[in-house]
């Protein structure tokens, strides 16, 4: 507790709110220059989360005002302006566009929700030169979540043999460094590299003589990443809670950040040990280091399955593709039509929804949804998910003969997924 409650300099708080804030605004600002506003907007159907159904995105101007509002909280955030009233704005804004279409999961929007969060409860509006140490702890516990985790689910067969690293490398050798993409040893090189630095970063960090090695590292795995993948702001924020694991007074050096730095010379404050703060602190961490466990109470590869998957820091484990098909066939047969899927959804969600069992299934219920109102008769939904899974043969994903019409989304794991060993169903070879 006296741990927790040790005064730090609020300098690093201080640092943190500005560019978390410009980064998330520019987070947004991506999505809308990559076109995700218009799949929110025009397509008829949105793939949800479960439990959070009733979560829709708004019509167009009622978009286009959420996006505006937030990006405008992100920045009133990063420049302390009117702090408490957009910082709620800020997580309400990021969260429920989130939240507004399952298919576009990413994890590092995940976080950015946990941080959005703690961000209305923070002290991060204080023109104080203290703060209690637990603030800065709670920020750094994050990254070391989805680093850590990260970690952990790279430990399996697939990763150590260097797949879907060589997946990964293959798809991107006409970039400019694909000459070293293409090397035979890449894959390997690549994968255990990302092992490593997912799962020793934070240790590095941690202890005061390695720190700076860490930052070297830090730096060039992301710089690397960008190159490779042009991941957004992700490896930028990073970078910021790397930065964080220094000495908190070192933003007060930079110019840039120096005139947001308050300069009183007052003692800093003593802070009394608070049990409740404590207890939640422990109890938080408690939940997120059990979320990226829950996998083992599913049967099968969570990486086939997709059962466990997300909120779970498991990160470029997978490379999927292939064909994603529905048949919707009234229940006397009189009517049964192949849907059409691109008239309700667009192609960035279909590619996000093929093997991926619940947006499979929360698709086939809107799909059932639709007809049954249109042909005004009760029908059933049979789908077909043929899919290639880290350079294997292609599989079907779903039980032949499924009425995915009546099966029920549900935490249980779902019985209509065909194992990944299981005998291969192929469209076109069976009886």
């Amino acid at each position: 507790m006296k741990l927790l409650f040790r005064p730090i300099d609020a300098a690093i708080l201080i640092y943190f709110r500005i560019v978390a804030g410009i980064l998330l605004a520019q987070e947004l600002i991506n999505q809308l220059l990559i076109g995700k506003f218009e799949d929110y907007v025009l397509p008829k159907f949105h793939l949800s989360y479960m439990f959070f159904e009733w979560v829709k995105p708004w019509p167009y101007t009622g978009m286009a005002i959420h996006y505006s509002v937030t990006i405008f909280a992100a920045l009133a955030v990063a420049f302390n302006y009117r702090y408490r009233i957009f910082s709620i704005i800020l997580f309400l804004g990021y969260t429920s566009l989130f939240l507004m279409e399952a298919s576009f999961y990413i994890n590092h929007i995940y976080l950015y929700c946990l941080l959005t969060f703690w961000m209305m409860f923070l002290p991060l509006d204080k023109n104080k030169i203290s703060a209690p140490a637990w603030t800065l702890y709670l920020i750094l516990f994050h990254m070391s979540l989805a680093y850590f985790f990260g970690g952990i689910a790279k430990l399996n067969s697939d990763w150590l043999t260097g797949t879907p690293m060589n997946l990964f490398l293959e798809n991107r050798r006409h970039l400019p460094l694909g000459g070293l993409y293409s090397q035979d040893w890449a894959p390997y090189a690549f994968s255990y590299g990302g092992l490593f630095f997912d799962l020793l970063i934070v240790p590095l960090m941690i202890w005061k003589p390695t720190r700076t090695i860490g930052l070297a590292l830090s730096i060039f795995f992301h710089i690397s990443n960008v190159m490779m993948f042009g991941l957004a702001t992700f490896p930028w924020f990073s970078l910021l809670l790397t930065s964080m694991f220094f000495d908190p007074s070192w933003p007060r050096k930079i110019p840039v950040f120096r005139r947001f730095m308050p300069w009183n010379i007052e003692r800093a404050k003593e802070y009394e040990p608070n049990q409740f703060i404590g207890a939640m602190f422990l109890l938080y961490i408690v939940i997120h280091s059990i979320i990226p466990f829950r996998h083992m109470w599913y049967p099968g590869n969570p990486d086939w399955t997709e059962e466990g998957h997300q909120f779970s820091w498991r990160m470029m484990l997978r490379e999927k593709n292939g064909s994603l098909q529905y048949l919707v066939m009234s229940k006397d047969r009189k009517k049964v039509l192949n849907v059409p899927l691109l008239d309700f959804i667009s192609q960035r969600q279909l590619s996000n929804v093929i093997g991926k069992p619940d947006l499979i299934l929360n698709l086939a219920h809107q799909i059932r949804d639709h007809y049954e109102l249109i042909w005004n008769t009760p029908v059933s939904v049979y789908g077909s998910s043929v899919i290639s899974f880290n350079g294997r043969p292609k599989a079907e994903l779903i039980e032949p003969g499924t009425d995915l019409a009546s099966e029920e989304r549900t935490i249980k794991p779902y019985t209509w997924i065909r194992p990944l060993n299981s005998e291969r169903f192929l469209i076109g070879e069976s009886d």
